[in-house]
């Protein structure tokens, strides 16, 4: 019955991540914790179930992708994925969440305020940053697309851009997380089988059935959606403390 009710959250959470290119995690996440898995099967699960929902949404954006930009998302999240495994299997990760909750929900509040500027030029040190903040919150709570969600935000990114290059990102970062994780005994081989083999049908329908909504959705209302996302995320990562 778990494995079932599972599988219904994860569906529904794949059509968020389509729709916005993130959204996943923050409703798989924490329904998933609810539903009575442990954290390392949760993260394991989408960490993997992720990666091969954007693997699709990668090659049918493919033209859209900036690969400069994605490239350093994936080479910044490398050490964070590495943090954030460390912590999840040797750490109290609970004072972190916090922090990072409280930190994510204000940038998305200050950056909803600000709306109406110019989009400010990308400083590749910022898509690093963020990359690392994205891996560490990958690890620890599988909220991987968050930070990398809000940098794009900031800069006026295209939807159809943003939901490209987060895909390019989930599908190399996720792989290599799933690597940490087994190399820091953080993996979960039950999220893996049977979990794994039964969720990602419905993970990979509600994927593509998000992407495809996703332009229909007007820029400014896109925009303002993502940064209600991210403060959603941001109260969940502090919900996932406790």
């Amino acid at each position: 019955m778990d494995l079932l009710i599972g599988g219904g959250v994860v569906a529904l959470a794949a059509a968020l991540g389509g729709a916005t290119g993130f959204g996943y995690g923050l409703v798989a996440t924490p329904l998933l914790v609810l539903s009575g898995f442990s954290l390392p099967f949760v993260v394991t699960a989408n960490l993997a179930i992720g990666l091969v929902t954007r693997v699709a949404v990668a090659r049918r954006l493919r033209v859209h992708i900036v690969w400069s930009r994605a490239m350093l998302l994936v080479a910044g999240s490398i050490p964070g994925l590495y943090l954030g495994a460390r912590t999840l299997t040797g750490i109290d990760p609970r004072p972190i969440k916090i922090a990072i909750g409280v930190v994510v929900m204000t940038l998305a509040v200050l950056l909803v305020r600000r709306s109406g500027t110019a989009a400010p030029q990308t400083v590749p040190g910022a898509v690093l940053g963020a990359g690392f903040a994205g891996g560490f919150l990958g690890a620890v709570a599988s909220l991987n697309g968050v930070a990398p969600a809000l940098l794009l935000t900031r800069d006026k990114v295209a939807p159809i851009a943003l939901i490209a290059d987060l895909a390019a990102y989930f599908v190399l970062s996720n792989g290599i997380g799933l690597g940490i994780l087994t190399t820091t005994g953080g993996l979960s081989t039950r999220a893996l089988w049977p979990a794994f083999a039964l969720w990602i049908p419905g993970a990979v329908g509600g994927n593509l059935f998000g992407v495809a909504l996703a332009p229909r959705v007007p820029e400014r209302r896109f925009r303002q959606l993502t940064l209600t996302l991210v403060f959603i995320a941001g109260a969940v990562t502090i919900a996932t403390a406790y």
